[in-house]
């Protein structure tokens, strides 16, 4: 594999931990509402605000990993062709 598509596998990756981070976040804020958490020096609603930005870079990240990993590993359109018909 080329250092582009390693690159689009390492953002995807990427994209995926911060979701799963940001659901980690949206537990403690629930703990934290529902009485479960001795946490009182933490709002809930800090933990809800991370959890939507954890989503929402973890959505772009893999959403755009081909056009991120395309600006950080130009390519020429033959050597794309290429590539295409590697993985096929």
């Amino acid at each position: 594999m080329t250092p582009y598509l390693w690159f689009g596998v390492a953002l995807r990756a990427i994209g995926a931990w911060a979701i799963v981070s940001g659901l980690e976040l949206g537990v403690s804020g629930f703990n934290i509402v529902r009485g479960l958490s001795g946490a009182t020096e933490y709002m809930a609603w800090a933990y809800f605000n991370q959890l939507i930005a954890h989503v929402a870079i973890g959505l772009v990240l893999i959403r755009f990993a081909p056009m991120l990993a395309q600006w950080a590993y130009p390519r020429s359109r033959t050597s794309a062709i290429e590539e295409e018909n590697a993985e096929a």
